[in-house]
């Protein structure tokens, strides 16, 4: 359980933390901020330069437009008032390309008015780069550089031919040398590779050339040195956190949970004494854990000190037929024995036999129906006994009983069972109130022995074959009813009172 409570203390600081350094700090995060800010950089530069270019077309007498003509999707896009750009850049996915190639040879050459426009946009990114520290190359519609006396282009370059076809071009590459040293560390710093950006420049529908921009990502560390105040305050209150949750985790939950195992292993050792209820459980469900094991310690003693009960009762009752059993068989190997004696002693081994017979069969009975399952009620007429020798008296009509037709035959025949025991000839049946009345005109009970009638073996009626068991079986029966028979003392004859708290249906 303590290690429990230190694993979830430990994701629950572990996981903002994760967060920030994955989700907010994760490079893939500057890539796209760096990438979005050469788009907007490219927006500006490439309107710069169109602007220049327009003019120098307007001094040369408006010669024809050169470059790619756009694709009407292509027309629709650029020329809508206002566009939006998704990154395109993601370092989860895309591979880091080695580093710029250099430009191919070209037999092609600058055009009069491309030249004369690259000394002023050479002025604007010089003193724009102090800003934005990008690096900006502009070229013609051919991919050559114009400030650059090399004759070498840049159209093969993957970005760089997007930007020419009237699309924005973007890529990931190493930086020189850092491709054969790149380690985990480096890659996941951002500081080993640059972001590409080719934006086209576009005027009346043609792309003229192509803003190529490039800068190093933002690093994790940048960031942090400037967030640190808001990094260590989220720090603290996770940290705040996870001790209150671990506080509260080993005061509500381990702590009772760890009582609750020293209670279980007290009593499969046998210490019922101080088995009590804990002084807190923390939650409601622990409570509940807590009184379902002083409950099941409970019955657990009562099925122990039933099961001691029942077997000192039935080996005590047994005991007397089998010593009978025996007496007689060694008296009956006797060849002298007169055949009276003889005769007696067989009737003595039959009725022993037949006792044990009857004590087994109702010991076994009763073991069933504790196990059993209540059933749904049924009507008292369909319950009543067959007894020839004992008039029963019952409510007319239809009575409702909350006990199944095999378990009210049961309790009924066994009370009638009782009654023509003790001499009755008359048994009067009442139900009122929820509270069935069984009453006999028979012999009764004496006062002391009331309380113990439903005692398992305690009988009355031991010389005449009793056995003790058929109160006992009754109230068996009535405890899956959650009822419970009691004797009541009568001035004549035996009377017993069954309740039923909770039934819904009564009959007078």
């Amino acid at each position: 359980m303590a290690f429990v409570v230190v694993a979830v203390c430990c994701v629950m600081f572990a996981v903002p933390v994760t967060s920030i350094l994955v989700l907010k700090l994760g490079v893939n995060r500057f890539i796209h901020e760096t990438e979005r800010s050469l788009i907007q950089q490219g927006a500006i530069y490439a309107s710069a330069y169109a602007a220049a270019f327009e003019a120098a077309t307007r001094a040369t007498g408006g010669e024809k437009m050169p470059g790619y003509y756009l694709p009407p999707p292509k027309r629709v896009f650029w020329n809508a008032r206002a566009r939006t750009f998704q990154s395109i850049l993601d370092l989860r996915q895309d591979t880091i390309l080695p580093v710029r190639p250099e430009a191919t040879s070209s037999d092609r050459r600058l055009g009069p008015r491309h030249r004369a426009i690259a000394s002023s946009l050479d002025l604007l990114s010089s003193r724009s780069s102090r800003i934005t520290l990008s690096n900006a190359l502009f070229l013609d519609h051919n991919g050559l550089d114009l400030q650059s006396a090399d004759t070498g282009s840049l159209a093969e370059i993957s970005e760089v031919s997007t930007a020419l076809s009237g699309g924005i071009g973007a890529a990931l590459r190493w930086r020189e040398g850092a491709e054969k040293n790149a380690t985990f560390l480096t890659v996941n710093r951002g500081t080993g590779f640059r972001v590409f950006v080719a934006y086209p420049v576009i005027s009346e529908n043609r792309v003229i050339g192509a803003v190529y921009l490039s800068r190093t990502p933002s690093e994790v560390v940048a960031y942090l040195s400037d967030e640190w105040l808001s990094i260590a305050i989220l720090t603290t209150v996770t940290a705040l956190g996870a001790g209150v949750l671990g506080t509260f985790l080993v005061r509500w939950i381990s702590g009772p949970v760890r009582n609750l195992r020293n209670q279980a292993s007290a009593l499969a050792e046998g210490d019922l004494e101080n088995l009590e209820p804990l002084s807190h459980y923390g939650t409601r469900e622990l409570a509940q854990l807590g009184d379902a094991l002083v409950l099941m310690a409970g019955c657990l003693v009562n099925r122990s000190t039933d099961i001691s009960t029942y077997t000192t009762h039935v080996t005590h009752e047994l005991k007397a037929p089998v010593t009978a059993i025996l007496s007689a068989s060694e008296l009956l190997e006797d060849t002298s024995l007169p055949e009276a004696s003889r005769r007696e002693l067989l009737a003595t081994l039959q009725s022993q036999g037949n006792r044990m017979d009857r004590l087994l069969n109702q010991l076994r009975e009763m073991t069933r129906l504790q196990q059993a399952t209540r059933g749904t009620p049924a009507q008292l007429t369909d319950m009543l006994p067959a007894c020839p020798s004992l008039q029963i008296i019952c409510p007319a009509g239809e009575t409702l009983l909350p006990l199944s037709l095999p378990h009210g035959k049961t309790v009924l025949s066994h009370l009638a069972q009782n009654a023509v025991g003790h001499c009755a000839s008359r048994l009067e049946i009442t139900w009122e109130d929820n509270v069935l009345t069984i009453a006999d005109n028979g012999e009764g009970f004496p006062q002391e022995d009331l309380g113990r009638l439903t005692e398992p073996f305690y009988t009355t009626r031991r010389d005449s074959g009793g056995t003790g068991l058929g109160l006992s079986i009754v109230d068996a029966i009535l405890q899956q009813y959650g009822a419970h028979i009691e004797p009541v003392r009568s001035m004549s004859g035996a009377v017993f009172r069954i309740a039923f708290p909770g039934f819904g249906h009564s009959s007078r």
